[in-house]
Protein backbone atom coordinates (compact mmCIF):
# COMPACT_ATOMS: atom_id res chain seq x y z
CA UNK A 1 0.00 0.00 0.00
CA UNK A 2 2.68 2.63 0.90
CA UNK A 3 4.83 1.70 -2.52
CA UNK A 4 1.48 2.08 -4.17
CA UNK A 5 0.73 5.50 -2.36
CA UNK A 6 4.61 6.63 -2.30
CA UNK A 7 4.59 6.00 -6.45
CA UNK A 8 0.97 7.95 -7.18
CA UNK A 9 2.22 11.01 -7.46
CA UNK A 10 5.22 10.00 -9.98
CA UNK A 11 2.61 8.72 -12.43
CA UNK A 12 1.28 12.24 -13.33
CA UNK A 13 2.67 13.42 -17.18
CA UNK A 14 3.07 17.20 -15.11
CA UNK A 15 2.57 17.24 -11.28
CA UNK A 16 4.27 20.40 -10.59
CA UNK A 17 1.45 21.94 -11.84
CA UNK A 18 -0.90 20.97 -9.19
CA UNK A 19 1.63 20.27 -6.36
CA UNK A 20 2.50 24.34 -7.01
CA UNK A 21 -1.46 25.28 -6.47
CA UNK A 22 -2.00 22.91 -3.66
CA UNK A 23 1.08 24.51 -1.59
CA UNK A 24 -0.25 28.15 -3.00
CA UNK A 25 -3.45 26.95 -1.31
CA UNK A 26 -1.91 25.53 1.73
CA UNK A 27 0.26 28.39 2.02
CA UNK A 28 -2.39 30.96 1.63
CA UNK A 29 -4.40 28.97 4.28
CA UNK A 30 -2.00 30.10 6.88
CA UNK A 31 -3.06 33.52 6.66
CA UNK A 32 -6.66 32.74 4.67
CA UNK A 33 -7.90 30.03 6.09
CA UNK A 34 -10.71 29.61 3.38
CA UNK A 35 -8.30 28.73 1.04
CA UNK A 36 -7.88 25.36 2.56
CA UNK A 37 -11.57 24.60 1.53
CA UNK A 38 -11.00 23.95 -2.47
CA UNK A 39 -7.75 22.04 -1.08
CA UNK A 40 -9.53 19.72 0.95
CA UNK A 41 -11.60 18.97 -2.41
CA UNK A 42 -8.92 18.08 -4.18
CA UNK A 43 -7.89 15.45 -1.85
CA UNK A 44 -11.25 14.20 -2.09
CA UNK A 45 -10.86 13.24 -5.37
CA UNK A 46 -6.69 12.16 -4.17
CA UNK A 47 -8.86 9.81 -1.84
CA UNK A 48 -11.35 8.37 -4.80
CA UNK A 49 -8.35 7.59 -7.01
CA UNK A 50 -6.60 5.69 -4.18
CA UNK A 51 -10.30 3.74 -4.00
CA UNK A 52 -9.74 3.01 -7.71
CA UNK A 53 -6.44 2.46 -8.80
CA UNK A 54 -6.70 5.67 -11.13
CA UNK A 55 -3.19 6.70 -11.68
CA UNK A 56 -2.05 10.13 -12.16
CA UNK A 57 -3.09 13.32 -10.11
CA UNK A 58 -6.32 15.08 -9.91
CA UNK A 59 -6.30 18.44 -12.06
CA UNK A 60 -7.64 21.84 -10.53
CA UNK A 61 -9.86 22.76 -12.82
CA UNK A 62 -13.18 22.17 -11.58
CA UNK A 63 -13.47 24.84 -8.87
CA UNK A 64 -17.01 25.06 -7.57
CA UNK A 65 -16.97 21.18 -7.63
CA UNK A 66 -13.67 21.47 -5.49
CA UNK A 67 -15.08 24.00 -3.01
CA UNK A 68 -18.21 22.13 -2.81
CA UNK A 69 -16.90 18.85 -2.18
CA UNK A 70 -14.52 21.14 0.41
CA UNK A 71 -17.10 22.45 2.05
CA UNK A 72 -18.40 18.38 2.33
CA UNK A 73 -14.90 17.42 3.53
CA UNK A 74 -14.93 20.38 6.46
CA UNK A 75 -18.66 19.31 8.01
CA UNK A 76 -17.73 15.74 8.02
CA UNK A 77 -14.51 16.56 9.87
CA UNK A 78 -16.03 18.92 11.84
CA UNK A 79 -18.78 16.30 12.93
CA UNK A 80 -16.78 13.06 13.24
CA UNK A 81 -13.51 15.10 15.16
CA UNK A 82 -14.69 18.68 16.03
CA UNK A 83 -17.47 17.95 18.25
CA UNK A 84 -15.89 14.95 20.20
CA UNK A 85 -12.74 17.51 20.94
CA UNK A 86 -15.15 20.09 22.43
CA UNK A 87 -16.87 18.04 24.21
CA UNK A 88 -13.42 16.83 25.61
CA UNK A 89 -11.86 20.01 25.80
CA UNK A 90 -15.03 21.61 27.91
CA UNK A 91 -14.70 18.45 30.34
CA UNK A 92 -11.13 18.71 31.15
CA UNK A 93 -11.44 22.61 31.47
CA UNK A 94 -14.91 22.32 33.56
CA UNK A 95 -12.79 19.50 35.98
CA UNK A 96 -10.03 21.46 36.00
CA UNK A 97 -11.92 24.81 36.81
CA UNK A 98 -13.67 22.37 39.52
CA UNK A 99 -10.47 21.29 41.45
CA UNK A 100 -9.19 24.69 41.30
CA UNK A 101 -11.97 26.14 43.74
CA UNK A 102 -12.38 23.37 45.99
CA UNK A 103 -8.50 23.15 46.80
CA UNK A 104 -9.30 26.73 47.29
CA UNK A 105 -12.20 26.75 49.49
CA UNK A 106 -11.33 23.02 51.32
CA UNK A 107 -7.86 23.30 51.29
CA UNK A 108 -6.93 25.82 54.23
CA UNK A 109 -8.86 23.79 56.71
CA UNK A 110 -7.30 20.67 55.66
CA UNK A 111 -10.80 19.10 56.15
CA UNK A 112 -11.95 15.75 54.60
CA UNK A 113 -14.44 16.83 52.63
CA UNK A 114 -12.61 18.74 49.94
CA UNK A 115 -10.39 15.54 49.79
CA UNK A 116 -14.05 13.17 49.50
CA UNK A 117 -15.09 15.86 46.84
CA UNK A 118 -12.03 15.96 44.85
CA UNK A 119 -11.79 12.57 44.69
CA UNK A 120 -15.72 12.19 43.36
CA UNK A 121 -14.77 14.95 41.34
CA UNK A 122 -11.78 13.67 39.68
CA UNK A 123 -13.89 10.05 39.20
CA UNK A 124 -16.64 11.45 37.29
CA UNK A 125 -15.01 13.92 34.91
CA UNK A 126 -12.24 11.52 34.54
CA UNK A 127 -14.88 8.92 33.36
CA UNK A 128 -16.69 11.09 31.11
CA UNK A 129 -13.30 12.49 30.15
CA UNK A 130 -12.04 9.01 29.02
CA UNK A 131 -15.35 7.58 27.11
CA UNK A 132 -15.13 11.85 24.75
CA UNK A 133 -11.86 10.60 24.26
CA UNK A 134 -12.55 6.79 23.14
CA UNK A 135 -15.24 8.61 20.89
CA UNK A 136 -13.06 11.09 19.37
CA UNK A 137 -10.53 7.72 18.56
CA UNK A 138 -13.16 5.82 17.13
CA UNK A 139 -14.30 8.92 15.15
CA UNK A 140 -10.61 9.46 14.34
CA UNK A 141 -10.46 6.30 12.75
CA UNK A 142 -13.93 5.52 10.94
CA UNK A 143 -13.67 9.66 9.33
CA UNK A 144 -11.58 8.48 6.28
CA UNK A 145 -14.40 5.62 5.51
CA UNK A 146 -16.99 8.59 5.90
CA UNK A 147 -15.28 10.74 3.70
CA UNK A 148 -15.00 7.52 1.16
CA UNK A 149 -18.70 6.52 1.69
CA UNK A 150 -19.75 9.84 0.84
CA UNK A 151 -17.68 10.33 -2.41
CA UNK A 152 -18.54 7.16 -3.70
CA UNK A 153 -22.42 7.95 -2.80
CA UNK A 154 -22.19 11.24 -3.95
CA UNK A 155 -23.90 12.37 -0.72
CA UNK A 156 -23.19 14.23 2.60
CA UNK A 157 -25.92 12.20 4.34
CA UNK A 158 -24.05 8.83 3.51
CA UNK A 159 -21.17 9.81 5.80
CA UNK A 160 -23.58 10.05 8.43
CA UNK A 161 -24.75 6.37 8.60
CA UNK A 162 -22.65 5.16 11.10
CA UNK A 163 -23.46 1.76 11.22
CA UNK A 164 -22.33 1.48 7.62
CA UNK A 165 -19.33 3.51 7.79
CA UNK A 166 -18.66 1.76 11.14
CA UNK A 167 -18.62 -1.88 9.23
CA UNK A 168 -15.88 -0.31 7.24
CA UNK A 169 -14.06 0.73 9.80
CA UNK A 170 -13.47 -2.47 11.34
CA UNK A 171 -11.73 -4.11 9.30
CA UNK A 172 -8.19 -5.16 9.68
CA UNK A 173 -7.22 -4.14 5.96
CA UNK A 174 -8.78 -1.07 6.52
CA UNK A 175 -7.30 -0.18 9.89
CA UNK A 176 -3.65 -1.14 8.68
CA UNK A 177 -3.81 1.36 6.00
CA UNK A 178 -5.07 3.93 8.31
CA UNK A 179 -2.55 3.42 10.88
CA UNK A 180 0.17 3.22 8.25
CA UNK A 181 -1.35 7.00 6.86
CA UNK A 182 -1.15 8.30 10.65
CA UNK A 183 2.55 7.61 10.61
CA UNK A 184 3.38 8.77 7.27
CA UNK A 185 1.61 11.93 8.09
CA UNK A 186 2.88 12.42 11.58
CA UNK A 187 6.26 11.83 9.72
CA UNK A 188 5.99 14.37 6.97
CA UNK A 189 4.24 17.12 9.23
CA UNK A 190 7.01 17.02 11.56
CA UNK A 191 9.66 17.65 8.57
CA UNK A 192 7.12 20.07 6.81
CA UNK A 193 6.43 22.33 9.95
CA UNK A 194 10.02 22.35 10.87
CA UNK A 195 10.93 23.56 7.33
CA UNK A 196 8.14 26.07 6.29
CA UNK A 197 9.83 28.38 7.95
CA UNK A 198 11.41 28.45 4.91
CA UNK A 199 8.61 27.31 2.73
CA UNK A 200 10.46 24.30 1.35
CA UNK A 201 8.28 22.45 4.16
CA UNK A 202 4.92 23.60 2.52
CA UNK A 203 5.25 21.01 -1.11
CA UNK A 204 6.51 18.68 1.67
CA UNK A 205 2.88 19.15 3.93
CA UNK A 206 1.31 18.64 0.96
CA UNK A 207 2.99 15.83 -0.57
CA UNK A 208 2.08 14.53 2.90
CA UNK A 209 -1.46 15.18 2.33
CA UNK A 210 -1.49 13.10 -1.14
CA UNK A 211 -0.03 10.26 0.35
CA UNK A 212 -2.47 10.12 3.05
CA UNK A 213 -5.70 10.51 1.31
CA UNK A 214 -4.59 8.03 -1.26
CA UNK A 215 -3.69 5.45 2.03
CA UNK A 216 -7.14 6.31 2.92
CA UNK A 217 -8.63 5.52 -0.59
CA UNK A 218 -6.74 1.71 -0.98
CA UNK A 219 -7.99 1.10 2.93
CA UNK A 220 -11.67 1.75 2.17
CA UNK A 221 -11.48 -0.49 -1.35
CA UNK A 222 -9.57 -3.18 0.59
CA UNK A 223 -12.16 -3.28 3.23
CA UNK A 224 -15.13 -3.15 0.84
CA UNK A 225 -13.62 -5.94 -1.62
CA UNK A 226 -12.71 -8.15 1.23
CA UNK A 227 -16.77 -7.54 3.20
CA UNK A 228 -18.06 -8.29 -0.49
CA UNK A 229 -15.90 -10.98 -0.46
CA UNK A 230 -17.38 -12.57 2.74
CA UNK A 231 -21.05 -11.74 2.28
CA UNK A 232 -23.62 -14.46 2.24
CA UNK A 233 -23.99 -15.90 -0.90
CA UNK A 234 -20.82 -14.67 -2.42
CA UNK A 235 -18.68 -17.33 -4.78
CA UNK A 236 -15.49 -18.04 -3.17
CA UNK A 237 -12.89 -16.83 -5.65
CA UNK A 238 -15.59 -15.42 -7.95
CA UNK A 239 -13.08 -12.47 -7.98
Amino acid sequence: MLEEALSYPHDDEDPARPFLIGSVLLFSSFIVGLTIIPLYGYLLEVLDRGRTGQRGLPAFEDWETLIVDGLKVFVVNLIYTGIPTIVLSVVLGVLLFFLAITGAVFGSDGGGGGVAVTLVALLVGGAVGLAALVVLLVATLMLPAALARMRVEDDLRAALQVREVFAVAKNSDYIVAILLAFVVGFGFSLVGGLLSIVLIGIPILLYGFVLVFHLYGQGYARAVEQMERNAPGSTPGSD
